[in-house]
């Protein structure tokens, strides 16, 4: 029976210490400089040693962003009972419309969902900077109907404009490790902020390196 026990144990440690399936290394995102809502600069380097999920919303859209917003708070509920004990995790949402979406106006729509600062930050800044790290850092469309596509000359002006409330862009959840690297995407949807969640403790428990 103790010989059972023992076996039964090593294979409950084994299961705890194997990474999720998805984790993959898709490499590290470019460096970039923007400030959250309380307007305070927010680097790559600053997050360094930060197992952190990002997502791409702007506060004006009336379609898509309102469900991702509340899909960040229910996934910041998942996590909230354990992100601060340890090592840090975080949300990040990153706006697509830097124009608008200033620091006050970033602080006003976190509450209006319930962000908890220590954990749920929301990221504006130069749009073309934002622009950068959203399509080929994290490698996340963002299509704007002002702007010609990505082969074509950019209009330096209609970048200084708001974004139209019928641009198109990512509703995914992109992983981030300790190092900087992206780890997975996930989609919204209930069973995927589970698995989200869980691969976030996962990852914060069994850093890059271990």
């Amino acid at each position: 029976m103790l010989q059972y026990l023992i076996i039964l144990l090593a294979i409950v440690v084994c299961a705890c210490t194997k990474p999720p399936a998805e984790l993959d290394d898709l490499g590290p995102l470019p460096s970039f400089v923007l400030v959250d809502q309380t307007g305070r600069t927010v680097t790559d380097q600053s997050l360094r040693g930060t197992v952190w999920a990002a997502n791409f919303l702007f506060s004006s859209c009336p379609t898509a962003c309102p469900p991702l917003a509340k899909a960040t708070a229910e996934l910041q509920a998942q996590i909230a009972p354990w992100a601060m004990d340890g090592p840090a995790v975080k949300l990040v949402s990153i706006s697509v419309d830097p124009m608008t979406d200033t620091p006050q106006v970033l602080t006003q729509f976190g509450q209006k969902y319930g962000s908890n600062p220590q954990i749920w930050s929301f990221l504006t800044g130069n749009y073309e900077t934002m622009e950068r790290l959203v399509v080929s850092g994290f490698m996340q469309a963002i299509i704007r109907s002002d702007l010609p596509g990505a082969d074509l000359p950019r209009d330096a002006t209609a970048m200084m404009q708001p974004t139209p409330l019928d641009t198109a862009h990512s509703l995914r959840f992109v992983l981030v490790d300790q190092r900087g690297h992206l780890r997975a995407m996930y989609n919204k949807e209930p069973e995927d902020l589970q698995r989200l969640a869980a691969t976030m403790r996962w990852l914060r428990d069994h850093p890059p390196g271990d």
